[in-house]
């Protein structure tokens, strides 16, 4: 981060565990048996090890070391490493986050490294003024891309943070607010902690972090009353962390991690049926107390009404048909140019990728045309189709041809821009064997949106896909595309009501 200042270590904070933990629960991954290299040769004393659970099983660790300068400067360094399956495969997904504050709790800076598949994703962030920050992304070899950010003032740092909640609260009923910045998000938002009990010697206390108007994530923490996170536990698969230590974790076995894909389905409890072309679902929350809407994804041919029960919606899903595309070359609305800019995940300005879209694409001239010409390259493209691989960019799937639902979205999206053609990618859910498991496709812009799935290849997507979020995957996050889908796995109820 900053090589030319000095840090020692600092201790008797509470570990803030949420940034990290974020991509590793909205993400399938695996670890192997043992601890990289790299931490065995740094451990420090002082280091905070967390053991991380899955559905009750040992997934993972992470490591905290938390620094000081002598200019009173603060460094939080973070390794996160979960272990899970995805049906029968297995994936490594790493993350190592920097950041640094300066006394006052002001965010000078931070440094994310994501691995998610073969080639890591590394962004830097540093503050130009104080309500803005400038990012620079890299993928793999590919050139550093830099986008601007808003950014709240009011942010605080992780260590300024995590001391002034435990300072606060002290008793029952005690409340503060605090503005963080989440890296895995790349924006501020609000956090509002409030102490509920006193269990013996810890304090209990839930943190509700405000992505969206009625929208927040839910995190319970165990603290000490030095500051020390003891546990920590989310509602979302069942995620857990426990205070440990190395050695601890070294000799657990992570042999039999939890199978996260489809256990994380939602049953219809029967066959959908063959009339796909419009279906009205009936979606439920199971636990209708977790503060969470069901927002309107914008997705094409979804309708989401509110009912009068709460938690509940209906959603009426039609298969989307065009007539008369439009012709190549479209000239893009400026609303319409963020979806066909290169990005560090849909590099579409690769030379190969520009190359073999041309060659796709051939003399057509018509939009739709061309992007189902993609979609069938695509689909035959990818030889392996796997669930291997947790989140690979468009170039690295150039060069793998394997990969599941989210490769063969964004190598599509990837094809699209390269040819001209607006797209953006969907994640949600899909039928499949009698149950909704998490998807993601791609939508296409000819006029109006279109949604095409590569993974299928059939040139038009059925009603059977139920879309939570869309994304232009941006280079600020890709686990902003997740976060729609991630309070919704295990905690709702799909009925079908009509099909035709």
């Amino acid at each position: 981060m900053r090589p030319h200042t000095r840090f020692k270590l600092t201790d008797g904070l509470e570990t803030r565990l949420l940034p990290s933990l974020l991509a590793a629960g909205m993400i399938a991954v695996c670890l192997g048996g043992s601890l990289p290299a790299e931490d065995t040769e740094t451990a420090r004393q002082g280091d905070e090890w967390h053991l991380v659970h899955l559905q009750g099983k040992a997934a993972g660790y992470s490591l905290l070391r938390k620094l000081e300068g002598e200019n009173g400067e603060l460094e939080t360094i973070s390794f996160t490493r979960i272990t899970m399956r995805r049906g029968t495969q297995k994936t490594t997904v790493e993350e190592r986050l920097e950041m640094r504050e300066d006394a006052a709790g002001k965010i000078l800076g931070f440094r994310k490294e994501e691995k998610k598949a073969q080639q890591a994703v590394t962004t830097i962030g540093k503050m130009i003024s104080p309500d803005r920050m400038e990012l620079e992304v890299t993928s793999g070899n590919s050139p550093p891309r830099k986008q601007v950010i808003p950014f709240n003032p009011a942010t605080r740092g992780l260590q300024h943070t995590t001391k002034k909640i435990s300072s606060t609260l002290k008793k029952k009923g005690d409340r503060v607010e605090v503005v963080v910045f989440m890296s895995d998000l790349s924006r501020c938002i609000r956090q509002i902690s409030t102490l509920q009990a006193r269990e013996g010697k810890l304090r209990r206390i839930e943190s509700r972090l405000e992505l969206a108007p009625g929208n927040s994530l839910v995190l319970l923490e165990w603290i000490t009353d030095a500051g020390q996170s003891v546990r920590s536990s989310m509602p979302y698969l069942g995620l857990e962390t426990m205070l440990s230590s190395r050695e601890k974790i070294v000799a657990t076995d992570f042999s039999s991690p939890p199978e996260i894909f489809f256990s994380s389905g939602i049953p219809l409890g029967r066959f959908l049926g063959w009339k796909r072309e419009e279906i009205l679902y009936r979606l439920r929350l199971r636990d209708s107390k977790q503060p969470v809407q069901l927002l309107d994804s914008g997705a094409a041919g979804h309708q989401l009404t509110a009912t009068t029960e709460k938690g509940t919606w209906h959603l009426r899903v039609q298969t989307v048909r065009q007539d008369a595309a439009r012709e190549l070359p479209i000239n893009p609305t400026p609303p319409l140019k963020l979806y066909l800019s290169s990005t560090a995940y849909i590099q579409s300005d690769d030379a190969r990728i520009i190359e073999l879209a041309k060659k796709a694409a051939g003399n057509e001239k018509n939009s739709l045309e061309v992007a189902r010409k993609l979609e069938k390259w695509v689909y035959n493209y990818i030889r392996k189709k796997n669930l291997g691989t947790a989140f690979a960019t468009a170039k690295e799937v150039l060069e793998t041809r394997q990969g599941d639902c989210t490769e063969h979205a964004v190598l599509m999206a990837a094809m699209c821009r390269a040819a001209g053609i607006p797209s953006r990618v969907v994640a949600g859910l899909v039928y499949y064997r009698k149950s909704f498991v998490g998807h993601m496709w791609t939508e296409v812009y000819t006029g109006k949106w279109v949604p095409l799935d590569a993974t299928i290849g059939k040139g038009k997507v059925e009603a059977d896909h139920i879309a939570l979020s869309v994304s232009a995957l941006d280079n600020t996050s890709i686990s902003e595309i997740f976060i729609g889908l991630l309070p919704f796995l295990g905690n709702m109820e799909i009925e079908v009501l009509e099909t035709r």
